[in-house]
């Protein structure tokens, strides 16, 4: 009887042990990712700056160049340049080198305007008016093409010559000259021709082309 209690109080241990071997470990919880706040979110998401919609400066407008026209300009700048002369110069007649011709018909002018120039004056010529009651200006081509001339007096109107009196050459004549500044075009009679020459200011009547 003894030895069997003894037997029965080792299998009880046993069974413990075995049962103890036996059980698994008990799961340690899980850490569950935290749900990101409305202020993490915010600084995660990449910052957008207000854009602001360019301003368009405003432009000047363009000034519209008077030499694309299709007119004689006399506010454009002379291409040979412009002299200064006093009623009573010397050397008289004064003399200039120039070249006729242009794109530009003058016959638009009426009268007796002909000939083909450029918009610009060839040549300005400032003139402080005295005692000389002629103011003469002729222009003389080097071969003998035909050319003309064109003048905007000081008052604003225009004169015109083909031919001189028995020349080929033109020649305008002012009576009594006011002060103040002649534009002068030498025009080509034939259009699309250049013809070099010399233009002639003088107060004496003897002085022609």
């Amino acid at each position: 009887m003894r030895s069997h209690s003894w037997l029965a109080a080792l299998a009880v241990v046993a069974f413990a042990v075995s049962a103890c071997a036996g059980s698994s470990p008990t799961a340690s919880p899980t850490d569950t990712p935290a749900t990101p706040t409305a202020e993490s979110s915010a600084s995660a998401a990449p910052s957008e700056e207000p854009t602001e919609e360019p301003t368009e400066e405003p432009t000047e407008q363009p000034i519209e160049s008077a030499a694309a026209g299709d007119e004689l300009d006399f506010r454009l700048e002379p291409n040979s340049g412009t002299t200064e002369l006093t009623s009573g110069f010397t050397p008289d007649p004064f003399s200039i080198d120039l070249r006729s011709g242009g794109l530009i018909d003058a016959s638009y002018l009426g009268d007796d305007c002909s000939g083909s120039v450029t918009a610009a004056p060839d040549y300005d010529v400032r003139y402080t008016a005295g005692s000389q009651s002629l103011l003469r200006i002729y222009f003389v081509a080097d071969s003998f093409a035909d050319t003309t001339l064109i003048i905007n007096a000081p008052d604003g109107s225009w004169h015109c010559n083909d031919d001189a009196p028995g020349r080929i050459d033109p020649q305008v004549d002012f009576e009594d000259p006011a002060s103040g500044l002649y534009d002068v075009w030498v025009g080509s009679y034939e259009a699309g021709t250049v013809n070099p020459g010399t233009l002639y200011v003088t107060e004496s009547a003897t002085n022609q082309p």
